[in-house]
């Protein structure tokens, strides 16, 4: 019996001699430092409503609703659906959709200066100008809600350049403006006078694009 314990450890010990062998010298091989890449382009997505698509159409200082010709060149004269929602409000916005990931800014910009098309103007030489003058302008005004002020607190800064009407927009979010114009030159003949204007929106944090009419 003595014998047997005897020679059961020596198997023992022969066997764990062999796994320190075997381990000792196991081979092995790794590749480390190999490059994991994503290159992400988050989808944006505004919608502008239904009378801002249509466009912003001046009308005289008191007008709700309906464009008549401004008569008053030295006040601010309203765009027609500055006050023409329930209660008063604009129904001037754009909305970030509820399905973008990121916060975005939402840019305007006039495309050139209103130009005569007709009347006692020269076509395409008479113009009113969108940027602050001495004598006017085209003002805005922007807010979080359907009321955001009733005087300009901004003017387009020229023609083909985007300005900042909401600077971190979530998801779901709206920015309500309303517009006026203050004729600039005063003494401009009468007619009609129309320009384009474009709407944009970036990913927030993004450098300011460049308005291409």
């Amino acid at each position: 019996m003595k014998g047997d314990v005897v020679i059961l450890a020596t198997i023992l010990v022969i066997a764990m001699l062999e796994i320190v062998s075997l381990t000792s010298f196991a081979q092995q091989q790794e590749y480390t430092g190999k490059p994991m890449n994503a290159s992400i382009s988050q989808p944006i997505c505004i919608q502008i409503s239904d009378k801002l698509a249509e466009g912003i159409f001046f009308t005289n200082e008191t007008t709700i609703g309906v464009q008549y010709p401004i008569t008053n060149m030295k006040v601010w004269n309203n765009a027609t659906q500055n006050y023409a929602g329930p209660s008063s409000q604009t129904l001037y916005n754009v909305t970030a959709c509820s399905g973008n990931t990121i916060n975005v800014t939402i840019y305007h910009c006039a495309c050139d200066n209103l130009k005569c098309s007709s009347g006692t103007c020269t076509p395409g030489v008479d113009q009113l100008y969108v940027e602050q003058k001495s004598d006017g302008g085209v003002g805005w005004v922007n807010g979080t809600t359907a009321t955001p002020g009733d005087t300009p607190s901004y003017y387009f800064p020229g023609i083909d350049t985007y300005q900042i009407i909401g600077g971190k927009v979530d998801k779901g979010d709206n920015v309500y403006l309303r517009y006026w114009i203050n004729p600039s030159p005063d003494n401009a003949p009468s007619g009609v006078y129309n320009t384009t204007f474009s709407i944009r929106a970036e990913e927030f944090g993004s450098s300011t694009p460049t308005c291409s009419c």
